[in-house]
């Protein structure tokens, strides 16, 4: 899937660490809230746009 226009992707902060992937339809929200679960390759992660204030940015995205 290819996003058609910008205001499909999400800041290039928020896409999937692993892949780079930032189509907001790629990138599924987890029932948490808090993470997601890229859907080109499996990461999951925080992106920092739902990290708690105070949140570790350098966390590793877990799989």
């Amino acid at each position: 899937m290819i996003c058609q226009r910008n205001d499909d992707l999400v800041d290039p902060e928020d896409a999937c660490p692993t892949c780079g992937q930032r189509c907001i339809d790629r990138l599924i929200w987890i029932d948490d809230g808090e993470q997601v679960r890229c859907a080109a390759c499996s990461t999951i992660y925080t992106p920092p746009m739902a990290r708690p204030e105070g949140g570790d940015p350098d966390a590793a995205p877990t799989q």
